[in-house]
């Protein structure tokens, strides 16, 4: 089986692709080598939605990957796919939820039906209930980016089998046939309340930039940082992705802020997204004519009660270490205590 889909790659490095469609491709490939079959993925909805107040997934929690058939007989060899589910623990508190591979459900050819392309589909969808009852695991012990694993095998009539370790890269990811054979749906978090605000922080252990950035570092800073909530939950922009740490190292340079940069909340982790950018080493609010940009890093390693501490940096090698206080002295979400060390 791995020969057959190894001559799939070649032949698909070969073949003039650029005045083919999709679909003539895949068939030009699999008449060539005359065997082998794929399961493509054509749609994936991921709503695996948990909710850390209620230690339970939201009532409408699912997931479900709409799948085509294709073999060197247009779909008429399927025979079986059977699904397998296990749940991989990404949590380092406790004891490991991490279970093997179980059988899930096994599809018949009488599963399918004929597609828009004339290929056989079908779409497989799962509750959360019905993944955990499956998998055996206790739902209040899931946090967010836990995940579950799917693998399918495709049996066909003539006796091929085929699974996960038959593909190669192009094949299981590739734009022409994006058949894995197998899925890693991450648990997502519901946002339970926002963050916005003005927090205070004290920022030490502050490092400059390496040599050359003409910096002047007193090692330590204080002050306040606004984050203000956007068009979309969870994320915010914020008036100083530093701390303090440009303030302190570099003579108007200016707060690390700007239009194209903002701080999402991602289950137990906050994650800069975008760009700071300068021009002549001074902080401007967009890439107008900028002659460097600086992405951020936050990794939060402590929270307690209203104290979040974070280690940061970016991407040129500015770095440092930030208590920050929310406003009001009120507690932070208790998810992001799975990063206490």
């Amino acid at each position: 089986m791995k020969t057959y889909l190894n001559k799939i790659l070649l032949l698909g490095l070969v073949i003039g692709i650029s005045c083919e469609t999709e679909d003539k491709i895949v068939d030009i490939i699999l008449e060539d080598v005359g065997s082998g079959a794929v399961l493509r993925t054509r749609d994936e909805t991921n709503n695996l939605i948990f909710n850390d107040e209620t230690d339970a997934f939201d009532d409408d929690a699912s997931y479900s990957v709409l799948l085509e058939a294709q073999d060197v007989e247009g779909g008429d060899l399927l025979q079986t796919v059977e699904v397998f589910v296990a749940f991989d623990d990404n949590s380092d508190n406790g004891p490991s939820m991490s279970t093997d591979l179980v059988s899930l459900q096994t599809l018949s050819a009488s599963d399918f039906t004929n597609g828009e392309r004339g290929l056989p589909v079908t779409t497989i969808s799962y509750t959360a209930d019905e993944l955990i009852a499956t998998t055996g695991i206790t739902e209040s012990l899931v946090i967010g980016k836990d995940r579950f694993e799917f693998q399918l095998t495709l049996t066909l009539s003539n006796g091929e089998v085929y699974t996960s370790d038959d593909v190669g890269g192009p094949v299981s990811g590739g734009a022409y046939f994006s058949a894995p054979f197998e899925y890693f749906p991450v648990v997502a978090c519901t946002i339970t309340e926002s963050l916005a605000g003005t927090h205070s922080y004290v920022t030490t252990e502050i490092v400059p930039a390496p040599p050359g950035t003409d910096a002047t570092c007193s090692g330590s800073a204080t002050g306040t940082v606004t984050w203000t909530e956007t068009d979309t939950a969870g994320v915010y922009e914020s008036s100083d992705m530093s701390f303090g740490q440009f303030g302190d190292c570099y003579v108007g340079r200016g707060d690390a802020t700007g239009n194209d940069i903002e701080i999402e909340w991602d289950c137990t982790n906050l994650v800069p997204d975008g760009e700071v950018y300068l021009r002549d080493g001074v902080v401007i609010p967009d890439d107008d004519d900028e002659d460097a940009e600086l992405t951020y890093s936050y990794t939060i390693t402590d929270v307690s009660g209203p104290v979040m501490t974070i280690e940061f940096s970016n991407s040129v090698g500015d770095r440092g270490v930030v208590e920050l206080t929310r406003e009001n002295n009120e507690d932070w979400p208790v998810i992001f205590t799975a990063n206490n060390e």
